[in-house]
């Protein structure tokens, strides 16, 4: 999937229940789909390949986040957050920094 389309199918999947406000491994994952969510949207509705410094930091800050929880959540709430692991990865690694 490209990430147009990551995004589409993430903004239309529900909030794992169960961890709205939780930490996981010392990281608050409610915080952490907020930024990584941000950071997605504003990328995707430029329709481009590139990044401010800013948000690129915040991604790579994101996708070092997400290493540390995805080790310890459950099944149900995996696929959500390794679909934002694969946004921060894909526009990590495409886009070009402004």
């Amino acid at each position: 999937m490209n990430i147009s389309e990551l995004w589409i199918a993430h903004s239309q999947s529900k909030f794992p229940s169960g961890y709205g406000g939780k930490d996981v491994n010392g990281v608050c994952v409610t915080s952490l789909d907020s930024c990584v969510s941000g950071c997605v949207s504003s990328y995707v509705s430029k329709g481009s390949n590139k990044i401010d410094l800013e948000r690129y930091q915040v991604l790579r800050n994101s996708k070092t986040q997400l290493e540390l929880v995805l080790p310890y959540i459950d099944e149900s709430a995996f696929e959500y957050f390794s679909r934002l692991y694969e946004m921060c990865s894909s526009i990590i690694n495409e886009a070009e920094i402004a």
